[in-house]
């Protein structure tokens, strides 16, 4: 599964759960974390979890994407689609 489809994946399982304006769109431009994200911080920890356990079930160890490498980055991984995509396709081509 492609990285872009796995984190829309776990968009889907977050959705479930959020009221019809508040939904999470599917958009490499898509906000994940500021003050235009469409999810709060507790959201923003269940992505994180949905996504390293859909890693985990694809490439069958756990590779964490919220560490204290991604915490020290200048840039945050987590600003949008297109940086957690590129920062989980590091990770990935890492291992």
């Amino acid at each position: 599964m492609e990285t872009l489809a796995i984190i829309y994946e776990a968009f889907d399982e977050l959705n479930l759960d959020l009221e019809e304006a508040n939904k999470i769109i599917k958009s490499e431009d898509t906000v994940i974390f500021g003050t235009q994200s469409s999810i709060d911080s507790m959201g923003l920890v269940n992505l994180i979890t949905i996504i390293e356990e859909l890693l985990e079930k694809q490439f069958g160890k756990f590779i964490p994407i919220a560490d204290e490498r991604a915490m020290s980055l200048t840039s945050s991984p987590f600003k949008d689609v297109t940086t957690l995509k590129n920062y989980i396709d590091f990770l990935v081509n890492e291992r």
